[in-house]
């Protein structure tokens, strides 16, 4: 059942959940109206943990969506936002969010041998990974490393991170709360790199 969520300036809203009980908000655009004619304020109220990296975050490369049955779960985002489906690939599904990005939805499988339903449901967010530019290899990883932060090789399967037939590259960190960032060279351009 949805459940109106509005300011009374404009902004208008429905929360609704999804298989998992996960709540998804669906919005207008007035607050991205609101910022497209005034100039951002923010100031940052902690002092900055290392110096700037100058890289530019360029594309949404994808959310590790977790969930109970990701192919109930593909399905009802598919339904109700117009995600697009990629590939089921038995575990996950690499879903296109429109020109916005990509979400990974990964978890159980109801049609695989000896597949068990939990008794209770449960979504979460694994990681998040941004494209950024520029991209260039050690020099990025040199830079996680000088800042004090991890760095672990990602290609997604697909080979040696210093491999050239590697198109997709990435390095795994942790913020400073643990949670697991994910930063590689995807863009809008070679999306949904497998």
């Amino acid at each position: 059942m949805p459940v109106a969520d509005n300011d009374g300036k404009g902004f208008e809203s429905f929360h609704v959940k999804d298989p998992d009980g996960f709540d998804v908000q669906l919005c207008n655009d007035a607050h991205r109206k609101t910022r497209a004619s005034q100039p951002a304020t923010a100031t940052h109220s902690v002092p900055a943990p290392f110096e700037h990296t100058n890289w530019q975050t360029v594309w949404l490369d994808h959310i590790s969506f977790e969930v109970t049955n990701y192919k109930e779960t593909t399905a009802f985002y598919a339904a109700l936002l117009g995600w697009k489906p990629t590939g089921d690939e038995a575990s996950q599904n690499e879903v296109e969010i429109g020109d916005l990005g990509n979400i990974i939805i990964r978890g159980g499988n109801p049609l695989a041998p000896n597949a068990t339903t939990p008794a209770v449901r449960r979504a979460t967010m694994g990681h998040v990974s941004f494209g950024i530019a520029p991209w260039d290899t050690d020099p990025i990883k040199a830079e996680l490393t000088k800042r004090g932060l991890t760095s672990r090789d990602d290609t997604g399967g697909k080979g040696d991170i210093h491999d050239p037939a590697a198109k997709y590259k990435s390095y795994h960190t942790t913020t400073p709360d643990g949670y697991d960032l994910q930063i590689s060279n995807a863009t809008k351009a070679n999306r949904t790199v497998r």
